[in-house]
């Protein structure tokens, strides 16, 4: 049985205090609402991630009211991007709507400071606090049971909300025992990565590597290499289950030949690494589906929200969580709990279309042919890599397709998908 006595109540629960969850809880206190936060872990924490931040995660944060000023952000100028036969620098595009310019936070800091603008706003927030299941009742998810992550053998006590928001990551443990399950036509990827200090230093550019080889076997993913504020560089790559042979390499494989094709003078090695490499999955394209059932939305990974064409994830769980309030908010204060449940209808008009090219993207990459024929013919032209640059990130409206249009027509030409 539940343990009444530590039986709590809320407007709305949010179960993760990664950057969706404290999003959706930044704004839905903003608006006055009493929010809770369960979080499994304590602050700081790691978390597997590239940790770059593209414009499009700085529009984001900036909405959150975040110093993205602050020293404790790598300021970086654009991406410099590497294949075997060139080398090529792209500045972020100046744009209506965007900054100029990303950012690079380990996200041990990045996600405990955005708790901490969660927690300023007037959210409460529970630290080492484990949801274990969702409250169901006639159909709707009315809150869930946790325990503190640290006393397994403690009886489970509920925390009762109007609305939950599952911001619990790519396993979404709530999501699965609420009926959620992942569409397997959305590309999965794995990533990898490890902190190193070096004496080589990138400079304010995100370093990316889009022929990534073992042997003679390309594989359709990228390697990076991102600076961070302290003078340290996260280290890693990540590969798209398109490939082929995607069963039989393991993200800590991928990562030994990616660090393998840099250069030894860079020194990426044993005796500079900070820390084992760490490995995590990447459902992409909004490949959670239903992404809301009665009573509970699901923001970021949970609702598979990344971006299929570059891997990135913070700014879908940024806004999604922002969407998910704005909706949550409307549906409390006018008593109508179906506005919340538009949530998967907005989530589509806003990025369907774009994670539809995506998702095509990601199964054309994963033909041999077709990457060759791209980092052969298309990497060493300068105005079509900054046009790819900005689909890639995604520094539109969400709506633009004609340049995924074009960016597709030149791989078709390429190679024909037949």
């Amino acid at each position: 049985m539940p343990d009444r006595s530590r039986a709590i109540e809320t407007d709305v629960l949010v179960v993760g205090a990664g950057p969706g969850g404290s999003a959706a809880a930044y704004h839905l206190a903003r608006h006055g609402l009493d929010v809770t936060v369960l979080e499994r872990s304590a602050f700081p924490r790691e978390k597997v991630c590239g940790d770059g931040l593209t414009p499009r995660s700085v529009r984001a944060l900036e909405r959150m009211g975040v110093d993205t000023a602050d020293p404790g952000f790598a300021r970086v100028v654009g991406l410099r991007v590497y294949s075997r036969r060139t080398r090529i620098e792209l500045p972020w595009p100046k744009l209506r709507g965007f900054p100029d310019h990303g950012l690079v936070r380990t996200r041990a800091d990045l996600d405990h400071l955005l708790a901490e603008r969660a927690r300023r706003a007037g959210a409460r927030i529970l630290e080492r606090t484990e949801a274990l299941a969702p409250i169901l009742e006639d159909g709707w998810v009315r809150g869930v049971l946790a325990r503190p992550a640290d006393e397994r053998e403690a009886e489970p006590f509920e925390v009762r909300a109007r609305v939950v928001v599952a911001a619990d990551g790519a396993p979404s443990k709530l999501g699965v025992q609420a009926g959620v399950v992942r569409d397997e036509r959305r590309p999965l990827g794995i990533a990898a990565r490890r902190y190193y200090r070096i004496d080589r230093h990138p400079g304010p550019w995100f370093e990316s590597w889009l022929d990534l080889r073992e042997g003679g076997t390309i594989l359709p993913g990228y390697g990076w290499l991102f600076p961070l504020p302290d003078g340290t560089v996260n280290v890693g790559a990540g590969l798209l289950n398109t490939f082929r042979g995607f069963r039989d390499v393991s993200a800590q494989r991928l990562f030994a030949a990616f660090v393998a094709m840099l250069p030894p003078e860079w020194g990426i090695s044993e005796e500079t690494a900070l820390g084992p490499v760490r490995s995590g999955p990447l459902p992409m394209g909004g490949s959670r589906r239903p992404a809301a059932v009665p009573g509970m939305l699901l923001v970021g990974d949970a609702a598979g929200l990344v971006n299929p064409f570059n891997g990135e994830g913070i700014a879908y769980a940024l806004e999604s969580g922002e969407v998910a309030a704005e909706l949550v908010h409307e549906a409390l204060a006018r008593r109508r709990p179906a506005i919340a449940q538009r949530y998967p209808a907005v989530l589509r008009e806003r990025y369907a279309p774009y994670f539809w090219y995506g998702t095509w993207f990601a199964r054309a990459i994963g033909r041999p042919s077709i990457m060759r024929a791209s980092t052969r013919y298309l990497l060493p032209n300068r105005p079509v890599m900054r046009f790819a640059m900005r689909v890639l990130a995604n520094l539109t409206d969400g709506r633009d397709g004609d340049a995924q249009d074009r960016l597709i027509a030149a791989l078709e030409r390429l190679a024909p998908m037949g």
